[in-house]
């Protein structure tokens, strides 16, 4: 997957995302909830497991593909990443 970093939780109910922890990838899965404050989200239960909660401030980044996001945050995300970014197959640690 072609993907960036989400540093905005708010909007990523429903796309497919990576969870990454320390530059390794700990699951994927589709965002089921953000809360409110977007300081935490949960991925729905899916053959990988149970539904899972992930919060910003234990280290956890969210990373997309922008095609996989909701598409009022896909042109977002696509703005936030510097002009050579857009041009690359790998993924951008912003």
């Amino acid at each position: 997957m072609k993907s960036y970093r989400c540093d905005d939780w708010s909007r990523l109910a429903g796309a497919k995302v990576e969870i990454h922890k320390l530059g390794h990838l700990v699951r994927a899965g589709v965002v089921d909830t953000v809360m409110p404050d977007a300081t935490i989200l949960w991925l729905a239960a899916d053959q990988n497991g149970n539904r899972a909660l992930f919060e910003s401030a234990e280290g956890y980044e969210i990373w997309a593909d922008p095609h996989d996001v909701p598409d009022e945050f896909y042109s977002s995300m696509l703005c936030q990443q510097p002009p050579t970014a857009l041009m690359s197959d790998t993924a951008i640690n912003l």
